[in-house]
């Protein structure tokens, strides 16, 4: 599994990395618009990834499916019921938001889908993940301690 690194990514894959220096470590890939005048979304299909970059070219969203095995404080985030996925937060006490889409983690910067909500033998089918310095290249960021408000337009 890989660990989501709240505000920050995961294992090899950063905020604020560009994008030349994230396709040379991960290799193959290919890139797609969801709609004209969007920035190029970088799929790694065989890791499970969708990386989203900012104007800049830095790293500024990361979609996951279940292939990418993301967890979070030991907790397999996709791929498993959303019910499961719902208990081990609330036995970690870890707060999270539902939502009409599945959930967010209070706090985190990580959200998950399922396509229904209400059911909760459906299988989380993504995550997606928000950085904490909006792709600002920041030596100091840990320093920096924000709760930002959750944000509308995730892409599931």
């Amino acid at each position: 599994m890989n660990d989501v690194i709240p505000w920050v990514g995961i294992e090899g894959v950063r905020f604020g990395e560009l994008r030349k220096d994230v396709r040379e470590r991960l290799g193959d890939y290919s890139s797609f618009k969801r709609s004209p005048g969007d920035s190029a979304i970088d799929h790694y299909p065989s890791m499970g990834l969708m990386l989203h970059f900012d104007g800049a070219d830095r790293l500024d969203f990361i979609e996951a499916t279940a292939e990418s095995e993301l967890s979070f404080s030991g907790i397999n985030l996709s791929g498993r019921p959303f019910g499961e996925v719902l208990d081990e937060l609330r036995s970690n006490s870890i707060d999270f938001v539902l939502d009409g889409a599945g959930c967010a983690l209070t706090g985190y910067g990580i959200e998950l889908y399922t396509p229904a909500p209400d059911e909760l033998d459906i299988e989380v089918e993504g995550v997606a993940l928000r950085g904490l310095m909006d792709s600002r290249d920041s030596s100091d960021a840990s320093d920096v301690v924000i709760d930002p408000p959750m944000s509308e337009g995730t892409l599931f």
